[in-house]
């Protein structure tokens, strides 16, 4: 399994472009008059594709689950097929149509490659990458779709193409630049060996349209050569310097840090509400002790290896609620010659947090300032998945000038024998698209 990057927000990859050529760069209105595509060329009103697998691959169209519809100029209907595909590219002189988004929260419409059919997959690793020369009203996302029966098909690699605002642009990126939200650096490049479809998704605001016409596609040794006026679409460099703590790294610690040199952070501790009178349980892997000591149970690399697992069982006993959970102490020494003890630190400058983890049930985010608490809900995901906030957006927001703790807790007015599972991969700082790069190979499944 490859490492991964969780990501989800709606939550998606911010690419830069960057010029191959300071002479030829940038986007021209004439666009590429000496282009050579050798995968498809709808100038010249070809209508099947060049899978480079002895098959002629064909167009389809996509649409989200909500109502977005690509409406196309001589086409009757919304469905996009070989049959109509010819009379199309004669008409645009390459793929075009008008993107009407729906009313869903991150509405799309596009169109698809199938590289190949009945459920098989080729390697296209050899392409290096991808080229399009398109023009289009609305920010366009390149998908790689691949064959893995170990990952989820709603997290594909995909990388950015601008809008291009009334232009044609040729843009490329390599099979490296097509980033997952839950995948590594390298996930484009895993996936073109085992790929099934490429497909062009057009995005924006709900009710938001606009006009596209994809010109011509090519693999990437291809298209760099033979096309003008290329760019080259990169992701920036991930600083990591904002993860305060990631349970797939090499070793990841008892300790969650707060700033660069580890001088503050927090230590990791268990807790339930039998101090209150309930009986609610936290169960850990089958291979860990029972621990009757906190610094034992905070330095074993088995129970920190992938992330803080466990499973709950609630019961509230004579409380009025039953919970349990994990979370971490803000700590504190004054040089590196005395021992951490606990101290409220100030959390302002984090701006919020993320959240990297896995739960079968809610869970509510604790941000404690001593016997003050302030409370966010992470939702149930059965999947990896990141959440980001802001301490605005929190319940009594202003306890992060003075924090105690931060806490991590299944709670339930009602008594809930059977074992919720829950992992707590990652903390971060509040910061777009998270910080934390998560080692998804060393996760194990809510099982």
């Amino acid at each position: 399994m490859l490492n991964k990057i969780i990501n989800l927000s709606a939550f998606a990859v911010l690419l830069g472009v960057v010029a191959c050529n300071k002479e030829t760069a940038g986007i021209t209105e004439e666009g590429n008059s000496i282009a050579e595509y050798d995968l498809w060329d709808g100038e010249n009103s070809v209508a099947f594709v060049n899978s480079d697998n002895g098959l002629a691959a064909r167009w389809y169209s996509v649409e989200d689950s909500g109502s977005s519809v690509i409406k196309f100029p001589t086409i009757e209907g919304n469905d996009l097929s070989s049959d109509n595909m010819k009379s199309l590219v004669s008409y645009c002189g390459g793929l075009c149509g008008t993107v009407e988004l729906g009313e869903s929260s991150e509405p799309s419409a596009g169109v698809g490659i199938a590289l190949t059919e009945n459920e098989t997959a080729i390697d296209i690793s050899k392409w290096d990458g991808l080229c399009v020369s398109y023009e289009s009203e609305l920010p366009m996302k390149g998908v790689l779709g691949y064959k893995d029966s170990e990952t989820a098909t709603d997290d594909l690699p995909t990388v950015d193409f601008d809008k291009t605002n009334g232009a044609k642009a040729s843009r490329c990126a390599k099979w490296a630049e097509f980033k997952q939200k839950s995948m590594s650096n390298n996930s484009g490049v895993e996936a073109s060996k085992k790929a099934t479809t490429l497909i062009f998704k057009f995005f924006g605001k709900a009710k938001e349209t606009g006009f596209f016409n994809i010109k011509g596609v090519s693999s990437y040794k291809h298209g760099v050569e033979k096309l003008d006026s290329v760019e080259i679409v990169e992701t920036p460099k991930i600083d990591d310097s904002a993860c305060l703590w990631n349970g797939t790294a090499d070793a990841p610690g008892y300790f969650v840090k707060n700033d660069s040199n580890g001088a503050t952070g927090g230590l990791w501790y268990s807790y339930n509400d039998r101090t209150e009178g309930g009986a609610s349980l936290l169960y850990w892997s089958a291979e860990a002790p029972n621990y009757r000591n906190s610094l034992e149970w905070i330095t074993d690399d088995e129970i920190l290896s992938g992330g803080l697992s466990a499973k709950v069982a609630l019961d509230k006993g004579s409380a009025s609620r039953a919970y349990a959970g994990v979370g971490f102490r803000m700590v504190a020494r004054d040089s590196s010659n005395t021992d951490y003890s606990p101290k409220a630190a100030d959390l302002s400058d984090w701006g919020g947090i993320c959240v990297y983890y896995m739960a079968e049930k809610d869970m509510r985010f604790v941000l404690a300032s001593d016997s003050l608490e302030s409370d966010y809900t992470l939702d149930a995901s059965s999947t990896p998945v990141m959440k980001c906030f802001a301490w605005s957006e929190m319940s009594k927001s202003g306890l992060e000038k003075s924090a105690s703790d931060i806490k991590f807790e299944v709670k339930s007015d009602e008594n809930l024998y059977n074992q919720i599972r829950f992992n707590i991969i990652g903390v971060s700082k509040y910061i777009d698209n998270g910080a934390c790069l998560v080692d998804e190979s060393k996760l194990s499944p809510l099982q």
